[in-house]
């Protein structure tokens, strides 16, 4: 059968994909297992001091940080002639890349991480991303704190040990730059946040809705770019991650695990977990909503896409949407 591609536009950046929709599927054709990260022995568990009081060592979470002043900006119209010209002109390095990580041990898919070890890792999160964002930096130098949680050797995890990477980046992402844009561009027209209106009208048509919980919805992005993507959508509207309360944190991690135990309906698959939210010191508390978006890696990028930046995704939302579903009621308390 011959491949239609469906265009759809993302009602949020304007962005437009090619949604396969013309193709019987079986799930088990994306069924794609995590490559482990070898090696004998794991840095992390090395690295993991053995003072911790026992009372607290089984959720532990260290902040680690592997190198500061992480990014060098070159100016833009010199010419790189060589590489040591090149970052001779390069401005004195800025931002941080850093890493949370789980207690010795703990070499587990946060899916299966114990309640109280994935909670507090969260919370590390979010209190570390608000100790990032107060920093000093120059009064015009924005700061945008990435936060990512990788699994398996294909999404660029560099160990088996559960962490969440964190950088500080002295520039807004262009992704993140756009989904802004967007926000206030839907608020200027509708009155009303797209990401609300979004997790709504998901929830009420159905078709691409994986859970709806009490805090937060979780759905296949109709102009979804990858196979199987998700977003967690948090009901409340806030702008700001760093924001969330205890019992906010306890929320969003409970939704993630019982998300990401949805994939097992695809194998064990390796994937991408992103937070987008608002840029450090920035009020942006009308027109954007923080969220989670998951990217399974399913597939490498092929040649429409490399030649047009056009994402190709091969899985309608619809289908994707019905098969994780299935998984994540199965797997409900």
């Amino acid at each position: 059968m011959r491949d239609v591609f469906e265009l759809r536009r993302d009602p949020v950046t304007g962005w437009w994909s090619a949604i396969v929709t013309d193709r019987t599927f079986e799930h088990s054709s994306f069924a794609v297992r995590a490559t482990p990260v070898e090696g004998t022995h794991c840095r992390h568990c090395d690295e993991d001091p053995t003072d911790v009081d026992a009372a607290v060592e089984e959720t532990a979470i260290r902040r680690v940080t592997l190198r500061r002043d992480a990014f060098l900006q070159v100016e833009p119209g010199r010419e790189p002639s060589a590489q040591l010209p090149l970052l001779s002109e390069a401005t004195a390095g800025i931002g941080s890349w850093e890493i949370l990580v789980a207690p010795r041990g703990h070499h587990e898919r946060l899916a299966d991480a114990p309640p109280r070890l994935a909670v507090n890792l969260l919370r590390t999160l979010r209190d570390t991303m608000r100790a990032l964002g107060a920093e000093p930096r120059g009064e015009e130098e924005p700061r945008y704190i990435q936060a990512v949680q990788s699994y398996g050797m294909q999404a660029g995890s560099r160990s088996g040990h559960l962490n969440i990477e964190l950088y500080g980046i002295p520039q807004v992402p262009h992704w993140v730059a756009e989904e802004i844009g967007g926000g206030a561009r839907h608020v200027i027209k509708t009155r009303s946040c797209v990401w609300c209106s979004l997790a709504h009208s998901e929830e009420e048509a159905g078709d691409r809705l994986v859970l709806a919980e009490e805090r937060f919805v979780v759905f296949a992005p109709a102009a979804s770019r990858s196979a199987f993507e998700l977003m967690i959508v948090p009901r409340a509207h806030a702008a700001d991650f760093t924001a969330l309360d205890d019992d906010d944190i306890a929320a969003a991690t409970a939704t993630l695990q019982r998300t990401l135990g949805a994939l097992d309906e695809l194998g064990d698959p390796p994937y991408n977990l992103i937070l987008h939210t608002a840029p450090a010191g920035e009020r942006l508390d009308q027109t954007f909503h923080w969220h989670w978006e998951l990217h399974p890696r399913l597939r490498v990028i092929a040649g429409l896409e490399r030649a047009t930046a056009l994402a190709v995704n091969p899985a309608a939302p619809e289908f994707a949407a019905e098969v994780l579903r299935r998984q994540a009621h199965r797997a409900s308390p």
